[in-house]
């Protein structure tokens, strides 16, 4: 028997590693990036107020998920939401970035193989009939931080990932998870 394997310290190395294994799969799939003005003090950001959107979302529940999500994440870092004379504004927009899959195009001329048609198929026939493929968007979602008086950005997070259309109550956990995560990063450290 290897005295190291026995050895606990040697037990919680290993179990952290598999615990790394299994959950960078899942903190990979989204990407967060964060940025802010370096002399904005956000000590003094108590209140907040919403810019209106200048064009209706495309996906009006999901936009409305993640505005209150970050409602609830701004109340949680001890901002509070008000009608009038807000410290910060806040702006959130996204969406998909492109959309992957489908379906695989038709290719009458062969022009995939060469101007051939592959074995099975006639002249006539075309080449291979349109198959399903998985589909699935990158997706982004933004928040901006606007210094109300000032009228200055001085924090951005945005966060990217695959979204899969086909599951679209993944969706919305992946925009909460999203948001989440966004929120982590504020207020910067100094």
């Amino acid at each position: 028997m290897n005295p190291l394997r026995s050895h606990p310290r040697w037990l919680a190395i290993a179990a952290g590693f598999a615990l790394f294994l299994f959950a960078a799969p899942g903190a990979s799939s989204q990407k967060i990036e964060t940025g802010y003005d370096k002399a904005a003090d956000f000590s003094h950001y108590r209140t907040y107020a919403w810019i209106p959107r200048e064009t209706p979302a495309t996906n009006s529940l999901l936009a409305t998920i993640v505005d209150n999500d970050i409602e609830y994440e701004l109340e949680q870092k001890g901002l509070r939401k008000v009608d009038h004379d807000p410290d910060l504004l806040v702006k959130s927009y996204g969406g998909a970035e492109g959309v992957s899959g489908g379906f695989a195009a038709s290719d009458p001329t062969h022009s995939a193989v060469g101007g051939v048609p592959i074995n099975g198929t006639g002249m006539w026939e075309g080449s291979l009939p349109p198959t399903a493929v998985p589909q699935y968007m990158e997706g982004a979602i933004t928040v901006d931080l606007v210094d109300a008086k000032q009228k200055q950005l001085v924090w951005r997070a945005t966060a990217r990932g695959k979204m899969d259309y086909d599951k679209r109550e993944k969706m919305l956990d992946k925009a909460n998870k999203a948001v989440a995560a966004m929120f982590k990063k504020y207020p910067p450290g100094k």
